[in-house]
Formats: C-alpha cells, sequence, structure tokens
C-alpha cells in the first residue's frame, strides 16, 4: 500500500492470495492463522470452531476444524476435509439462504481478499485484516 503516484492505495489481489497460499501450504496451518488474523480484525463476525466441537476461546494452536466470515451479504465458510480445505460462499437474502456456492480454495480466498477490500474502503478493521492477511504473513 503505497502513497507513490500511480499506485494503488489497494494490494493487487491476485498476489495477495498468492501470498497467503506460498507462506501457508499445510491446510490446517492455513485454517488456524486465517482464523485468528480474521478473528482478531473482525470479532464476533468470524467463527472459529476447533477439532472436538469446541468454539472461541481455545489454546493458541489448537486444530481448527472451521471458520465462518461474515461479510454481509455473504458468508465465507472454510471446513477441514481431510487434508484438504472445503470452501463455500453462502448469499441470504432477508434471512434467509438464497445460494450456496462451492469453489476451490484459491477462488475462495480471492472472494473473501475482494470483499475485505471493498468493506476496507469505510472500515477500519476490515482494513487492518486484509492488511494482516497479505502483509502479516
Amino acid at each position: 500500500m503505497s502513497d507513490l503516484p500511480g499506485m494503488s492505495d489497494q494490494p493487487d489481489l491476485e498476489l495477495s492470495v498468492s501470498a497467503v497460499l506460498a507462506n501457508n501450504r499445510d491446510v490446517k496451518l492455513l485454517l488456524r492463522v486465517l482464523g485468528k488474523s480474521l478473528q482478531d480484525a473482525l470479532g464476533d463476525r468470524v467463527d472459529i470452531k476447533h477439532v472436538g466441537g469446541g468454539r472461541l476461546h481455545r489454546k493458541e494452536g489448537e486444530e481448527v476444524e472451521a471458520i465462518v466470515v461474515r461479510l454481509d451479504p455473504d458468508e465465507y465458510q472454510a471446513h477441514l476435509d481431510g487434508h484438504s480445505i472445503r470452501c463455500t460462499v453462502g448469499r441470504s437474502s432477508g434471512g434467509i439462504r438464497i445460494r450456496n456456492e462451492q469453489l476451490p480454495v484459491e477462488e475462495w480466498l480471492h472472494r473473501l481478499l475482494g470483499a475485505l477490500q471493498q468493506e476496507a474502503a469505510g472500515n477500519q478493521a476490515a482494513r487492518q485484516a486484509l492488511e494482516d492477511l497479505v502483509v502479516g504473513h
């Protein structure tokens, strides 16, 4: 994020997705790091489910089974599925789920980072989450 003329104030999404994936090849580590970064920045808009059914206030480093990120009107879900991550994006309208789409992890991250980028324009917490994901990892 630069103040140089001609440089965008927003990170390049392709580079951001590549950086997140490259630095977190282990899917269990990816879920744990992604969940913690998002929860630190977005608070109760992020739910983390730990292996064994526990939520939230668990020990640092405990295995994460799933994360759910709510960025209206979408809900981004990532679930540990063996040695891979199953990712979905759901859209709700009037409290009713109208669409649920399963995506490859790369596309899911791209959409999540894009949603954070849009929200970051007017929300400091979303901007911090985006910076943490892109710069911090």
